[in-house]
């Protein structure tokens, strides 16, 4: 039986999780429940753990921070991490920390929970397996020449696996420098010596995108490939060792010896040859940081994270080329401050609300962040924005019938913001969907556009569709074929999805009573809003303004 340590401060998501399966069908046991992140190291120290399911957020100690103690411990189990919507940034840093996997919570379900599981343990099987194997190799002295013969072809299979292993252990702090040396072993080809480095920290540009449409989602094969690829390039220097990652990203390490740096442009040009290359065999896309010790004597872990944030500013200064400390000095010195977001997000709600398409717009330079605005620290807050700008523009896609006209333009959008997307093609990616928006208003029917604007003007009283088309000249049955044709919604419906959207606004603030709510947005039996509300939403109001909708 594989042990599983559940933890999440929320108890409900705790309890639904232990119910959620029946673990012991597919081998495996919750051997403990953790309310923080403390809690559940303590049960991992007292019962072991194979796989840890833990959420982000969590009190006293978070779930990064159990991650990393985790890995600390030496232990080699599994961790799934639970995150929500807006959670993508702590689940990068997760994934980096050597998380495997991560759930959205919105969307946790018995097949795909089973499904993980599952294929987790017989990885963590297969990697326990191929350890045991070097642990006894190395021991067993008296073992045939034939027998090693055959376990050194299985080793040269594995040994990327175990490279790569040892060198993010050496980067995140996990090992000394001293330990990693003890370790290395003469077939895993490592060159990395004692003394000053510089590192290059590469990340596969449109990585998520390349892996699904090209690669059929083995990552793998994919950065075996690239691997090989740089390898060919890469074996004629001195003392350079590379590895992988994970996630798209790639880290090339070198030693120096007797004082023989590699000048910027000497750097440039080996980028732009593996650049080259991975275009031309793979067409595969890198941007690059660089950081070396010339001056300080920084430990590995330094200067591996100084490279992870130098390459980090492609999303500034735009993808597909080198950046270097001198480039990043560079644009601090020419930013200004970054703009409100929330006055930034409300500029595009009241464009969006009042149905103007020259409107609309117009206001697309005051959306847009530019170069200068950003600054080392802020490019995440940007995200942030980009992010809540496509919270709104789905809000309004969804209400207006436009999913089918805007959608992959909204996803394409969305994507583009977890990768990290350059500033540049953040804002050309908006404004394609504002000017699609736009467009629609203009070729729409001006009667729909007129009852969808009084609705929302109107809400919260008593109207129906005989009113509204009296209001606009027209005949009834004509207004409400126009909408369904329109936004393939029927007038009621849109409206009853209309006041809920709003009442659940009021429910957030819980500044009023729910009868007082269902009153607010047009309602005046709060036993129909209550009916009506959990149709749309699929709780009660009363389980959705105490949080039990998740």
């Amino acid at each position: 039986m594989k042990k599983v340590i559940i933890a999440d401060d929320n108890l409900m998501v705790v309890e639904a999780l232990d119910r959620l399966i029946k673990w012991e069908e597919y081998g495996f046991t919750v051997v403990a429940k953790a309310s923080d992140g403390a809690e559940a190291l303590e049960a991992i120290k007292k019962f072991g753990v194979d796989i840890i399911i833990n959420d982000i957020k969590m009190p006293i100690m978070d779930g990064l921070t159990l991650i990393r103690e985790i890995r600390t411990l030496g232990m080699d189990c599994k961790a799934i991490v639970l995150s929500s919507y807006n959670d993508f940034q702590l689940v990068r840093e997760a994934m980096r920390l050597g998380a495997s996997e991560y759930i959205l919570k919105s969307e946790l379900d018995p097949s795909s929970l089973t499904g993980l599981l599952c294929a987790l343990a017989e990885q963590l099987d297969q990697e326990r397996d191929i350890t045991r194997r070097v642990n006894m190799w190395e021991s067993d002295t008296d073992s045939n020449f034939t027998r090693q013969a055959e376990f050194h072809n299985e080793l040269y299979l594995n040994r990327r696996y175990i490279k790569d292993q040892m060198f993010r252990e050496l980067c995140l702090g996990y090992l000394s420098e001293e330990q990693f040396l003890a370790r290395k072993k003469e077939y895993l080809n490592i060159r990395f010596l004692p003394g000053c480095h510089e590192v290059l920290y590469l990340s596969v540009d449109y990585f998520q995108k390349l892996l699904e449409m090209r690669w059929y989602g083995n990552e793998t094969l994919l950065s075996f490939a690239i691997l090989n690829v740089m390898g060919e390039i890469l074996d004629s220097i001195e003392g350079v060792d590379l590895f992988y990652n994970g996630s798209g990203d790639f880290v090339i390490i070198r030693t120096i010896s007797d004082e023989k740096w590699l000048s910027v442009s000497a750097w440039s040009t080996l980028f732009e040859s593996l650049s080259q290359a991975l275009d031309k065999y793979l067409r595969v896309r890198i941007s690059g940081g660089l950081i070396s010790n010339r001056y300080s004597m920084l430990a590995i872990p330094a200067l591996y994270m100084d490279a992870m944030k130098v390459c980090q500013f492609r999303f500034i200064l735009g993808k597909g080329k080198l950046i270097t400390e001198q480039d990043i000095q560079q644009s601090v010195g020419e930013t200004v401050s970054f703009k409100n977001s929330h006055d930034r997000v409300g500029l595009l709600r009241n464009a969006l609300s009042v149905f103007h398409p020259q409107l609309l717009e117009r206001t697309l330079s005051s959306l847009y962040v530019k170069q200068e605005e950003t600054r080392p620290g802020n490019f995440n807050e940007v995200l942030r924005l980009y992010e809540k700008y496509s919270f709104v523009l789905m809000d309004f896609i969804e209400q207006n019938g436009l999913k089918t006209v805007c959608g992959p333009l909204l996803d394409s959008f969305n994507e583009f913001i977890y990768d990290r997307e350059a500033i540049p093609e953040l804002n050309r990616r908006l404004k394609d969907i504002i000017s699609r928006i736009a467009q629609s208003m203009e070729t729409g029917n001006s009667h729909v556009r007129q009852l969808v604007k009084y609705i929302q003007g109107h809400y919260e009283q008593e109207i129906t569709l005989q009113l509204t088309a009296e209001q606009l000249g027209v005949s009834g049955p004509y207004l409400g074929k126009l909408m369904q044709k329109e936004l393939n919604i029927s007038f009621n419906d849109y409206l009853n999805h209309y006041r809920i959207e709003r009442a659940k606004e009021f429910l957030v603030e819980g500044k009023l009573k729910i009868y007082e709510v269902a009153e607010h947005v047009g309602y005046a039996s709060t036993e129909y809003f209550s009916r009506i509300f959990k149709k749309v939403v699929g709780v009660t109001p009363k389980d959705f303004s105490s949080g039990k909708y998740t």
